[in-house]
């Protein structure tokens, strides 16, 4: 039987230059931060990113109104 690892979500962001702001451009699901690297840049290889941040999941403060925190649902 194979063996399970848990995996957890991270949010893709990526700028063409240095000049651009970064902009959300999706989400990978990995088990570890190394594939969820790898799989970041395989997915979203349509155009020629000079930057690619990845944040987990877990790490984003939804807030809806100004100074109010939401509880999320995790997945």
């Amino acid at each position: 039987m194979r063996q399970r690892y848990p995996e957890s979500f991270y949010e893709v962001f990526a700028r063409k230059n240095s000049a651009d702001a970064l902009q959300h451009v999706g989400s990978v699901k990995a088990p570890n931060t190394e594939i969820a690297i790898a799989r970041a840049w395989y997915v979203y290889d349509e155009h020629a990113w000079s930057e690619m941040c990845l944040v987990p999941l877990a790490a984003v403060i939804p807030v809806t109104e100004r100074d109010k925190r939401v509880k999320i649902k995790q997945i």
